[in-house]
């Protein structure tokens, strides 16, 4: 037994089989995004991002407008 090698410690096509497999990882990596978002997701995310960002700082306009008419500073 100490002298048998597992096939994974036997060097026979190695290199080849490694320089196959990048090609595969590099599109996987093209196909998905930092988030894991299709550009549908991420596109549809944005827009409700935009609306939701937009009422954000309406609301917060409006909230220090009656801040300054109930308690002017001058």
């Amino acid at each position: 037994m100490a002298g048998q090698q597992s096939p994974a410690a036997t060097s026979t096509g190695g290199s080849k089989a490694r320089t196959q497999a990048k090609p595969v990882v590099a599109q996987q990596q093209q196909e998905t995004s930092l988030s894991g978002l299709t550009p549908e997701q991420a596109k549809e995310f944005h827009e409700q991002f935009k609306v939701t960002y937009t009422a954000y700082v309406g609301i917060a306009a409006l909230v220090h407008l009656f801040v300054i008419a109930s308690n002017p500073w001058f």
